[in-house]
């Protein structure tokens, strides 16, 4: 039996097509069911900083892998059908990706375990390379992974505050290693100096970065880089940090720098992406889309953000494409004009199933 599939764009495009084998075909003959009808379709929601490891909340200690399964899942059903995991302290994402049917979760590339030095992150968490060596650190995060490898760009020493953890000849050696295999390179980084070296030294995906210049982005965007903001998370660090604080407070002037960064990153090209961290699971990803949008990001850039854009920055087709795998998501009004419907998709098809 032929599924027919009407697919309005919030933008009034509409496409027709047909399924076969879990791919979008040109519509031929009579259909046996129609679906779509009186809704508006995206390739999927994407959440470009997940950690399905880690649980909700807490970003210092690893959760069950059945735990991580279940929020890959959860994401699924709530029309996230691609999601890149910058790692964790352990290998679960990399472990769904190998062992979980794609029908039972979405689409993922995945960093392993998450690379920092001694002291310059949770204690007893991420890879130190410069306990293992830099380069065999760097050669096991891309046997261990899935597309990326991340690193922890800087943290606070007590005393000293924020410090960088690698030098910008380190990245570069890094993107240059992960490019080689075809893959990627993203960095945390939360303090003023280490975003632009990090862009200098061509790392592709900034996460965080709230002291990124007009400077980096026209760099980034040039080059087909991925900034993501994370303004959940960095507002839930705000407050375990205190506002007071000399952390709380440079991570506020941080965000404040974000009401001028965000509209010259899409001016810039740069593949702006909506990320939960940990703060919200990714089945929540449409809640950070909406935080784009509060600190001055336009809201068909904001759904891009949290849509399009990291299709766009992956690669992937994401226009409904004949012969690309049929996912879409769909919702009873246009999220362009109802922003928050974004929470509450109505149907979900992943491979030409309908996710239940």
């Amino acid at each position: 039996m032929t599924t027919r599939v009407y697919l309005r764009s919030p933008d009034g495009a509409e496409t027709v097509r047909d399924i076969g084998n879990g791919y979008w075909l040109e519509p031929e003959g009579t259909a046996g069911q129609v679906i779509g009808q009186d809704m508006y379709a995206l390739p999927g929601l994407s959440d470009g900083h997940a950690h399905f490891a880690a649980p909700v909340g807490q970003d210092w200690q690893s959760d069950a892998y059945d735990d991580a399964v279940r929020r890959a899942r959860l994401a699924l059903q709530a029309g996230v059908l691609l999601a890149l995991d910058k790692g964790w302290s352990n290998n679960f994402t990399v472990r769904i990706i190998d062992t979980v049917p794609p029908l039972e979760r979405p689409d993922i590339e995945a960093a392993g375990i998450i690379n920092a030095v001694k002291d310059g992150y949770w204690p007893n968490f991420a890879r130190e390379l410069d306990q293992v060596g830099f380069d065999e650190g760097i050669n096991q995060s891309l046997d261990d992974s899935r597309g990326w490898i991340k690193f922890v760009g800087d943290w606070p020493r007590r005393g000293q505050g924020p410090v960088a953890n690698f030098s910008q000849e380190e990245l570069a050696k890094a993107v240059a290693a992960a490019e080689a295999v075809g893959s990627r390179v993203a960095i945390h980084t939360m303090a003023r100096d280490a975003p632009s070296m990090a862009v200098r030294a061509g790392v592709h995906s900034i996460e965080h970065g709230l002291f990124l210049t007009e400077e980096d982005l026209n760099e980034l965007g040039g080059r087909g880089g991925m900034w993501v903001p994370t303004i959940l998370r960095m507002e839930a660090v705000v407050t375990q940090l205190g506002p007071e604080s000399s952390g709380g407070k440079l991570i506020l002037e941080g965000l404040d720098n974000l009401r001028h960064l965000l509209p010259l990153a899409a001016e810039a090209g740069v593949h702006l992406l909506a990320g939960t961290d940990v703060t919200v699971g990714a089945h929540d990803v449409a809640l950070e889309a909406q935080r784009l949008v509060d600190y001055g990001l336009p809201v068909d850039r904001a759904l891009e953000a949290v849509s399009s854009e990291a299709y766009r920055a992956t690669g992937r087709p994401h226009a409904f494409e004949v012969g690309s795998p049929a996912n879409a998501v769909f919702f009873p009004a246009n999220p362009l004009e109802e922003f928050e419907v974004l929470t509450s998709p109505r149907m979900v098809l992943r491979l030409g199933e309908l996710v239940t």
